[in-house]
């Protein structure tokens, strides 16, 4: 097997699928999968023998040879049953996004379009995010296969643009649709006495004080005194969350009770609301919190008028109670148990 200088890993593997990047041995079949669907295909005549035999052993042998090709294609198997190839194609290192290419044999398209698609784009997306670190991977595809949007809808792909009469194709303009799948991966550590500012300004955003129970601004000197206290305290969990590039993206503390019980608050840095990470950090900390404490159970008190917050943890899994006065305020009560 070639492997490509670029990945750390060059198979991914999953419920019997996997990729593997392409094999000299499979360019016949591909020929004859893209001769037989060229209708949709940017590809303007049938390739030959003699043209495939070029390619491989041109543009495909190069591909190997170099630490940033402009495309990383693969084969795809089904319990070790060749059924298609692809890959990430138009790749640009610097922003870091890349088109999906795939098809599939034609004969298998009629009964297994849809499981072989989510099967391919799920692996591709471990390819892209979690190899490559790839901030997006998107499709531009002719308007001829409806079937494929509902595919990449279902795997969390957004449609973001329809490109009217963008190809001239069969003697006619017509539209090119565009999805994309943005990487939202996130990791998390404990906060130390280096985020001391950050969680500061955090702690002072509008909204967040806004969203807060005790809404006056906080200065400097009190939240040095809270927060030094805080990160030492065995019963207070702070988890800072970071995207894909290391950014803070926000925090989730997960403070322990009475009664094995604890309380759990959230806030998100102001460049990062609404790309639906709330959800994600909530659902990582809750999990860590019961994994370690898991007699444990976390409640969330939520303004009835904070709609966005109280979505954000029934996503993750947490229970409405009840609608209660906490604080002075008509709150939701939602509970995560294991």
């Amino acid at each position: 097997m070639r492997n490509y200088k670029c990945l750390k890993n060059n198979v991914f593997e999953s419920n019997g699928y996997h990729i593997e990047p392409i094999r000299d041995e499979d360019k016949f079949e591909i020929l004859n999968i893209r001769n037989e669907q060229l209708y949709h295909l940017r590809q303007s005549e049938p390739l030959t023998v003699a043209k495939q035999e070029i390619y491989f052993a041109t543009i495909v042998a190069n591909l190997f040879e170099q630490d940033r090709p402009n495309q990383l294609l693969f084969s795809f198997f089904y319990r070790n049953v060749f059924i298609g190839y692809g890959g990430l194609v138009h790749i640009n290192w610097t922003d870091g996004n890349a088109e999906i290419s795939f098809v599939m044999k034609t004969a298998l398209e009629k009964d297994y379009f849809s499981q072989y698609w989510s099967a391919y784009l799920d692996l591709i997306e471990k390819l892209a995010f979690n190899d490559l670190g790839f901030h997006k991977i998107f499709t531009y595809a002719f308007d001829l296969r409806p079937h494929l949007y509902e595919v990449l809808e279902n795997c969390g792909f957004k449609n973001e643009a329809r490109l009217k009469e963008h190809c001239f194709f069969d003697n006619q303009f017509i539209d090119v649709v565009y999805h994309s799948k943005i990487n939202r991966n996130i990791t998390f550590r404990k906060a130390s006495e280096e985020d001391l500012i950050l969680y500061f300004n955090w702690a002072n955003d509008l909204a967040v004080r806004e969203n807060s129970y005790q809404s006056e601004l906080i200065s400097l000197e009190n939240h040095t005194n809270w927060f030094l206290n805080k990160i030492k305290d065995p019963n207070c969990n702070m988890y800072l969350f970071e995207n894909h590039i290391n950014q803070p993206i926000g925090q989730v503390r997960v403070q322990k009770q009475e009664n094995n019980e604890a309380i759990i608050g959230i806030s998100n840095d102001n460049q990062h609301r609404g790309k639906g990470y709330a959800t994600k950090m909530l659902t990582l900390a809750s999990e860590k919190f019961i994994e370690e404490n898991p007699d444990y159970h976390i409640n969330a008190y939520i303004k009835i008028a904070n709609k966005a917050s109280e979505k954000s943890f029934s996503k993750a899994g947490y229970q409405l109670v009840d609608e209660l006065d906490y604080q002075n305020y008509r709150s939701y009560h939602y509970i995560y148990k294991k």
